[in-house]
């Protein structure tokens, strides 16, 4: 026959937990839970474009002339713009329009220069798109040759606003391919603050040995 005689150890009161190590214990398994299924947010970036590196080459800077100039700036907001008058102006690339619209309105009147030729290419020699655009009220004279491995265009005298809206579809700006979104996780805050109970949980444990 065994006879214990601190039978009262082994009972009730003797190897109840206290009330801390019982929320821990809770504490500790709802945030693991709530780890678990934290959601995972995809952050993605606004679609970005890229317009074409554009030279403006201009025979004459006179009010009408300008108003051509304003308007097909205003329709090419992605590009980079630049301006050339042969002799006399080099404006270089900028993406900056409003500053551009500003030089151009504080240059004088300029006559005609000489022509132009296919090495107006060297303007846009290193641009990924280029795209030389000639406005001139006489082309026939004022364009001597144009550049083989460059798109070159040359604004009509009449209807050049319709012509201008139509090159503006032909030439939208072309989206710039993104990474992949990056993931936002939520799972890093109620798996500390679980793993925090569950070392509160076990350290009560051990103290009670009831491990």
């Amino acid at each position: 026959m065994l006879y214990f005689p601190h039978i009262s150890r082994f009972t009730g009161v003797g190897v109840k937990s206290p009330a801390w190590m019982w929320i821990s214990k809770w504490v500790m398994i709802v945030f693991f839970i709530v780890a678990l299924m934290s959601p995972v947010k995809e952050i993605s970036e606004l679609p970005r474009f890229e317009g074409y590196s554009t030279l403006i080459v201009v025979d004459s800077l006179d009010e009408n002339m300008i108003k051509k100039i304003d308007t097909f700036i205003q329709m090419r907001q992605h590009d980079k713009i630049a301006l050339y008058l042969p002799d006399t102006i080099k404006i270089p690339l900028t993406a900056d329009h409003v500053v551009l619209m500003k030089m151009v309105h504080q240059l004088p009147t300029a006559s005609k220069p000489s022509t132009v030729d296919y090495t107006i290419k060297n303007f846009l020699s290193a641009e990924k798109h280029p795209w030389i655009v000639i406005f001139s009220s006489d082309p026939k004279h004022f364009v001597h040759s144009i550049p083989t491995q460059i798109e070159t265009s040359v604004v009509p005298q009449k209807q050049w606003n319709g012509w201008m809206k139509n090159q503006n579809m032909y030439h939208r700006p072309l989206p710039i391919l993104l990474p992949r979104p990056s993931v936002e996780y939520f799972y890093f805050y109620p798996l500390f603050f679980g793993f925090l109970a569950m070392v509160v949980y076990l350290y009560g444990r051990n103290q009670k040995g009831l491990l």
